[in-house]
């Protein structure tokens, strides 16, 4: 994109030297690939898995009532229970809602991905807790004394929980360290993500390209990198000497 929208609304960054320069655009469609990357990596047959440091509400209190004089002391509860949860820096809302039964609440919340659900209805009030329900399974209660910590404990599982997991798919579909016969076989049949070196030859990434459909992916930073080798880092195709170590796949 140039420098063209930059001019045209102002924006600008100062430099090193002090001075005033117009920002470079680019445009990747980044923030619909993040969210496809979200949704694919997390979602499950029920709707979204939101990861509790990116979901809009953290959690949602779904209030329970069958009568007027019900109603008036869950709200009443469920509120303090929001004020304290917001005082505690959580993103949270009450489901106030009187048009849809507690069942159709749970079903909508979970579509939308939210990651703790808190139930609240009059047994719960009599118990002094709420029953807390994450959204990637599992049910247990919690008191309402101290309750924000206990949230926030329990969002930091769901949070930990769900990046294991994602890092653990990613890892059962990668192979380290590829040879060439192991990388065609790799892309013919299971696919996924390899890691092998490369020569950084243009002619032997199209080689790779035409008989594989693989392309490169990303150039590691060397936090990701496969563990360093002995032997002279080699290109795992063409076999002149590697430049970098890069991640391919192919793209559908």
């Amino acid at each position: 994109l140039g420098q063209n929208f930059a001019k045209a609304f102002t924006v600008q960054y100062q430099t090193a030297a002090g001075g005033l320069e117009y920002v470079w655009n680019t445009s990747w469609g980044v923030t619909t690939r993040m969210i496809g990357g979200l949704v694919m990596s997390h979602g499950d047959d029920h709707g979204l898995v939101c990861p509790p440091r990116l979901a809009p509400v953290q959690v949602v209190i779904v209030p329970i009532w069958k009568s007027e004089e019900e109603r008036g002391q869950v709200l009443g509860v469920g509120g303090q229970v929001k004020s304290d949860l917001d005082g505690a820096g959580i993103r949270v809302e009450v489901d106030t809602r009187d048009t849809m039964k507690p069942g159709a609440k749970y079903f909508e919340w979970e579509a939308k991905g939210v990651p703790l659900r808190l139930e609240l209805g009059p047994r719960d009030l009599a118990a002094g807790q709420v029953m807390m329900a994450r959204r990637t399974g599992g049910k247990a209660p919690a008191k309402l004394e101290a309750l924000a910590t206990v949230v926030k404990a329990t969002l930091d599982e769901i949070q930990t929980a769900l990046f294991r997991a994602a890092k653990e798919r990613r890892e059962a579909h990668t192979i380290r360290g590829v040879t060439k016969p192991q990388f065609i076989e790799f892309m013919k049949n299971a696919g996924g993500f390899a890691y092998g070196e490369f020569c950084g030859s243009p002619e032997c990434e199209a080689e790779i390209k035409q008989q594989t459909a693989a392309t490169v992916r990303l150039l590691p930073d060397p936090e990701f990198r496969s563990p360093p080798k002995e032997a002279p880092k080699t290109c795992m195709w063409c076999g002149r000497p590697s430049v970098a170590e890069a991640v391919w796949a192919q793209a559908y």
